[in-house]
């Protein structure tokens, strides 16, 4: 009979905050990588990405509360660091007629963009 592997899922929890891989989680208890698998599926229900993705959320929302905590108390390059990533703000303004446009084309097939390339050839 072999040996029942423990593994705590609230230690697994906590490092699954550190966005380990499979293979660290494997060896940080000294086991298969099958088997961590299977105690969060027995746990938990979810497949280790998704465990490890549940837990990295507590790690997201800290630095970004770091961030914000930086930025309010007077650092510059993390405010604009702040603005552009969480605000949505750009040293340039987006020309949105031209990002509209972009849009047409993103989603044609090959023979749509040719035939569109010869009416648009046709008009210079």
């Amino acid at each position: 009979m072999a040996n029942l592997i423990v593994i705590d899922i609230e230690e697994l929890s906590a490092l699954c905050r550190l966005k380990p891989t499979l293979k660290d989680c494997a060896a940080f208890f000294k086991c298969s990588e099958d088997t961590i698998e299977r105690r969060i599926k027995e746990a938990t229900g979810q497949t280790f990405a998704e465990f490890r993705e549940q837990n990295m959320v507590f790690t997201r929302y800290d630095l970004v509360r770091r961030a914000i905590q930086k930025a309010s108390s007077g650092d510059n390059t993390m405010l604009i660091f702040c603005l552009k990533n969480l605000c949505g703000w750009a040293d340039k303004p987006v020309n949105e007629d031209k990002e509209r446009d972009n849009d047409e084309f993103e989603n044609m097939s090959d023979f749509d963009l040719n035939e569109r390339l010869k009416q648009l050839s046709g008009k210079l």
